[in-house]
């Protein structure tokens, strides 16, 4: 169950976004006055402010050296949690450290091995490896998770279980009990998560504030998962027209003067599958093919999109400038024999 995505409330958002680029050193991905994205490794975390100071656990997953580098950065900040016998740096199947962070969540790191590929970065974080989601019942949080992810680790406890397999957990535990290693009680806050599943599928909580969007990766060599074809026009309107009315496609989503453009996409007949037409300030002379003949695949696990990015270089395609600064942001465009254009986008899509 990998984690692809988080979004999770906060009340201090200036001295959270401080904390996760500063203090964390993760990449800053957008930020607004209600709203911060970081990414932690293949993970991307959504700050967004909030009226009320939420309490959540999150476990962060990296190598050897990078750990023993937070955990003296952390130290000499006078931020790390001691156990119960007042050790700082502890050890389950790796190195072990607990934190807060300026809204009183509390933080984990985890050394783990790193699972993608040959070329294991130096420095950095890997991934978000658990998310702790309270619940008044975890035997029935389980049972209602069932039909949307797969449990390899088929905890049997009242009171707390990992939900999940190796790639990523959900840590569940019973409303009330102690986040270790402090003397917190667990409570609930919303959670929405973007993770990695064997089907397509979304679970919301009928009475908890969690939502959960489950995505299917295609295969090992390519493991996108959302597909868009990308077309440009200088008649948004009759296009529009067109395949909403005329050929019946159902308008999926939309947007207006981002960097320059509007556009529409057409399910395919839903998100996985879609078809986008985009629209510039200007109109612009449109050959075939143009530079925004797309073919879009949206790969959420940076270091496997890197890895297709290498392999395509060393057969000689390197990367080129999007005409559209969207693509750019995230994404790696790489043009085929013919000119026609792939894309390459780090994230889980719509």
């Amino acid at each position: 169950m990998k984690i692809y995505q988080l979004y999770l409330k906060c009340f201090h958002l200036d001295e959270m976004k401080k904390f996760y680029t500063e203090d964390l050193e993760m990449e800053l991905l957008s930020e607004s006055e209600h709203h911060f994205t970081v990414s932690a490794g293949t993970t991307k975390i959504f700050f967004e402010l909030d009226t009320s100071i939420p309490y959540y656990h999150v476990c962060f997953r990296t190598g050897s050296k990078y750990i023993e580098h937070m955990y003296h950065k952390l130290a000499e900040n006078k931020l790390l949690l001691s156990d119960e016998k007042g050790h700082y740096s502890m050890f389950w199947e790796g190195k072990q450290v607990y934190f807060f962070d300026p809204d009183g969540n509390i933080l984990e790191i985890l050394e783990r091995p790193f699972h993608w590929g040959e070329s294991q970065p130096e420095a950095g974080w890997y991934d978000i490896g658990e998310i702790g989601m309270p619940v008044p019942s975890v035997k029935k949080m389980q049972e209602s998770l069932r039909p949307y992810i797969r449990d390899q680790r088929k905890d049997e406890n009242d009171t707390f279980a990992f939900y999940g397999d190796q790639k990523g957990v959900f840590v569940i535990v019973k409303e009330g009990r102690n986040w270790k290693p402090s003397a917190r009680a667990a409570t609930i806050h919303p959670i929405t998560a973007v993770v990695l599943g064997e089907q397509e599928g979304r679970f919301t909580h009928p009475e908890l504030p969690y939502d959960v969007f489950v995505r299917k990766e295609w295969n090992d060599a390519v493991p996108a998962v959302q597909f868009r074809m990308a077309r440009p026009t200088n008649q948004m309107d009759k296009i529009i027209e067109f395949y909403e009315e005329g050929l019946g496609l159902e308008k999926i989503g939309g947007f207006k003067g981002h960097a320059g453009y509007d556009g529409v996409m057409f399910g395919l007949p839903n998100y996985s599958y879609h078809l986008e037409f985009t629209q510039s300030e200007e109109k612009v002379k449109l050959p075939m093919p143009t530079k925004e003949h797309l073919l879009v695949f949206y790969l959420p696990n940076l270091f496997e999109l890197n890895r297709i990015v290498h392999r395509l270089s060393d057969m000689g395609y390197k990367e080129v400038e999007p005409e559209n600064p969207y693509w750019g942001r995230g994404g790696v465009t790489i043009e085929d024999p013919d000119g026609y254009r792939i894309v390459l986008m780090n994230t889980v899509g719509i």
